[in-house]
């Protein structure tokens, strides 16, 4: 935590949502996180360019970066964008800089889940970047329901996949609005099946299916005889696929899913016209409107886990447990340690026992709200510390004793108190923190052993590198048209393509991994 004196100059870049908002005066630029970087580091940072992270914007503009050789000093890649920096020479190894710099809270967080996070940034032994923020336990789906509209139509909570599509055709022909009109969606949907907010991911869970596709990794399951198979071209994939084309065909699918990203497929929620998708924890309060309560008092959204087609309870998978982005650093730079201080100081501020949350996570100016830990260039992770807060939060809700709380815990109590207390600007904190939020179905997942983590956790093998994006865009296609009415069985073809299109080459790559990595 110690300050350069004088000050050193490092360099970045940044990919932003574009629902980002800053508190007046202050930018991406110009917040909270920058200034604490000059203050107590003595580092200055500078974006040398920020794009959206919508569509492919923030991935086309950083390989271009990486192609042309115009690097800042540190930046956020996914896993191909490393392991092709890393087969070129173009990175710093960060091994002996984390182990003597890294805080002991840092290593703390990034030994959890068996060290899968720095696994994954781990080649030949050698750590080539700073692993950012984790999914784990908080990249699950679950689902997201208009409970006013549910209890309305008297339809019982969805303990199976039956009661769910049910819930879901029901509010589209039984008008939940109550407007005489048939203008309600019932199953929210974007083009990016397996986006953190109406995706597909726990839909397809619910029928014991585990696709997940990107250009970098995907979800590998072990088969019956211990092999490591792609999730995404097992039989499980049918009745799911199945499911959902009934749904379009009864109209609970608003046909122009094919073109919303997130922000485009949330309008029909915060209008009033939708009321199931799946997603993430954090879901209540963007994309949908934290202040829809206070709005509108009748509103009421609640989670529930991801429920199953059959006996056998679902699993809610993991497909990447290692990190959304690794901060690399290009390779010769002067002071590598100013990442891992720059890491160390996020964590001081955010999960320690003097972190300042109101200050650096998330706070209110003039009425509204802003989520300032965005704002970091370097950002990580503590896997356990959500699960830890809730319990620690939900103790002191029925005991009254606050003592034991840290100042982060404090706050969501303190906004949990002002919400029973009538402060429906607060719905959102409930949403996430009480007892029925959504980290009370996540705690239900883990107490049950109800996750399904990627069995593979390495670097993208060779023909994943090169084939990726082929395979993502197969899988799309393939997923897209059958919901819009292909036959079914055109599925299989699917399986066929996807194997001979480099899918084949990519297990025999992933089994080898496997062998060498579990001897």
């Amino acid at each position: 935590m110690g300050k350069y004196d004088p000050p050193i100059d490092l360099t970045t870049f940044r990919c932003m949502n574009d629902a980002e908002t800053y508190p007046p005066g202050d930018s991406i630029d110009k917040n909270v996180w920058y200034r604490a970087y000059q203050d107590e580091l003595g580092i200055n940072v500078t974006n040398k360019w920020t794009v959206s992270t919508s569509g492919t914007q923030c991935e086309e503009k950083t390989n271009l970066s990486i192609v042309s050789g115009d690097l800042p000093d540190f930046f956020p890649v996914d896993t191909k964008q490393l392991k092709n920096l890393v087969d070129a020479g173009m990175v710093q190894d960060m091994t002996e800089v984390f182990d003597k710099y890294a805080s002991p809270l840092v290593k703390e967080a990034y030994t959890a889940n068996n060290g899968v996070a720095m696994t994954a940034a781990t080649f030949e032994g050698k750590l080539m970047a700073i692993p950012g923020t984790t999914r784990g336990l908080n990249g699950v789906d679950m689902v997201w329901i208009r409970e006013d509209w549910r209890k309305k139509l008297n339809l019982p909570e969805p303990k199976t996949m039956d009661d769910l599509l049910n819930i879901i055709k029901a509010f589209v022909s039984q008008d939940p609005d109550g407007n005489g009109k048939k203008d309600t969606i019932g199953l929210t949907m974007g083009k990016n099946f397996y986006d953190g907010y109406a995706g597909l991911a726990g839909f397809f869970n619910a029928f014991h299916a585990y696709p997940y596709t990107s250009a970098s990794t995907s979800m590998w399951i072990k088969d019956n005889d211990g092999k490591l198979v792609y999730g995404g071209i097992q039989p499980e994939m049918k009745p799911a696929l199945q499911a959902l084309q009934n749904l379009y065909k009864a109209g609970a699918i608003d046909p122009q899913f094919v073109v919303y990203d997130g922000s485009k497929a949330a309008e029909a929620e915060n209008q009033g016209k939708a009321g199931v998708h799946f997603g993430y924890f954090w879901n209540i309060g963007w994309p949908i409107d934290g202040l829809a309560k206070k709005n509108d008092p009748s509103i009421e959204w609640k989670p529930y886990p991801v429920p199953s087609v059959d006996g056998t309870p679902a699993m809610v998978q993991v497909p990447d447990p290692t990190a959304y982005w690794n901060f690399a650093v290009k390779k010769g730079v002067k002071h590598p340690e100013a990442i891992v201080k720059m890491m160390n100081l996020f964590f001081e501020h955010i999960f320690s026992d003097n972190a300042e949350p109101d200050k650096y996570h998330s706070g209110t100016v003039d009425g509204k709200s802003y989520g300032y830990f965005d704002y970091a260039a370097v950002q990580g992770e503590h896997p356990e510390k959500n699960q830890i807060a809730f319990r620690a939060v939900n103790e002191a809700m029925k005991s009254g004793d606050t003592s034991g709380l840290n100042p982060e815990q404090k706050k969501y109590y303190t906004a949990l108190k002002d919400y029973q207390d009538g402060d429906l600007s607060q719905w959102g904190a409930d949403r996430t923190w009480g007892t029925e939020g959504s980290f009370s179905v996540l705690g239900q997942y883990k107490d049950n052993n109800l996750i399904k983590v990627n069995e593979f956790l390495g670097a993208p093998t060779n023909t994943m590198a090169t084939k990726g994006s082929i395979l993502m865009d197969l899988e799309a296609k393939m997923i897209t048209k059958i919901i819009l009415g292909d036959p079914v069985d055109s599925f299989d073809q699917y399986v066929q393509t996807w194997k001979q299109s480099g899918g084949d080459q990519i297990t025999q790559e992933v089994n080898e991994w496997y062998a060498e990595n579990h001897k």
